[in-house]
């Protein structure tokens, strides 16, 4: 379906990219740390929305 490069290029930029946005949320959270009272409920709740989008299609599919 891919080729080899097609798939370390989408494994480098994943995480160089994940990386960046860390490193931006720790930097501005920071700065104000008043604004992101309560995200990691937000990234808990999208982490579990995720797996359970994954194992629906599992047990669907």
């Amino acid at each position: 379906m891919f080729t080899s490069g097609q798939k370390i290029f989408a494994l480098t930029f994943i995480i160089v990219f994940v990386v960046v946005i860390s490193y931006q949320f720790y930097k501005d959270r920071e700065k104000s740390p008043k604004l992101f009272k309560g995200t990691y409920w937000v990234l808990l709740a999208t982490i579990a929305m995720m797996v359970g989008y994954v194992l629906l299609s599992k047990v669907v599919g």
